[in-house]
Formats: structure tokens, sequence, C-alpha cells
């Protein structure tokens, strides 16, 4: 396993204003970039994503590139390996509030799940 990957998102998505989840042209998405991230998990014991010249990053955009990680991997596993070194007070917080929005949807499949299932 290599050290560290570093990613800035802003050579990755070619734009400074992000939003939206997918891309219908395939030009780089949020989804692209969860995808990219879940490539390289295994592969490195620490990824770290920069976010300098980035402008602005919609809820829809946080949650599909990053939130959606947790579906694969819990917070602690998140937290021991992604890093967000130059994030902004700011970012910071609406990435919390994504996370806590996507840690509500897991669960609430979760117990629909279990409900269906008799669990």
């Amino acid at each position: 396993m290599e050290n560290e990957l570093v990613v800035s998102v802003y050579k990755f998505m070619g734009n400074d204003m992000l939003s939206g989840r997918t891309s219908e042209d395939g030009s780089p998405s949020a989804e692209s970039f969860r995808k990219h991230i879940l490539e390289n998990w295994n592969r490195y014991e620490r990824i770290s994503i920069t976010l300098d010249s980035i402008v602005q990053m919609t809820r829809p955009f946080l949650d599909e590139a990053f939130a959606k990680l947790l579906e694969d991997h819990s917070l602690d596993e998140f937290n021991q390996k992604i890093h967000f070194p130059d994030a902004k007070e700011n970012t910071v917080k609406d990435l919390n509030n994504a996370f806590k929005i996507r840690l509500k949807i897991i669960q609430s499949k979760k117990s629909k799940d279990e409900d269906a299932f008799g669990l």
C-alpha cells in the first residue's frame, strides 16, 4: 500500500463552481470523483483532497462526491483515510451537514430493509 494520494478537486473537475451529481456528457462529475476515491481506497493509507481554487460546492455535489462514501465505508474509516488539508471552516461545516444527512438516509434504508425482512 502506498502512503498518500493527493487529489486536487479543481484539477480533477476542471471547474471551480461544482454542482450536481452526475454528468450527461461524460465530463467529470461528483459521481466520477467519488468513484475515483473508491478505486484508490485500498491502494493508499491516506487520501488528501485539496480544495484550492474551489469557489463553491453545492449540497448535491458534496453528498455525491463525499458523503456517499459512507455507503461503502464507516465514518471512522472515512476519518482515518480522507483528509482535507486546506478546507475552510465553512466547507467543513457543509461537509459535516452532508454527512449527517447521508447517515440518516443510510439508517433509514437499513431500518426499512430490516422491516421488510422481519429482522
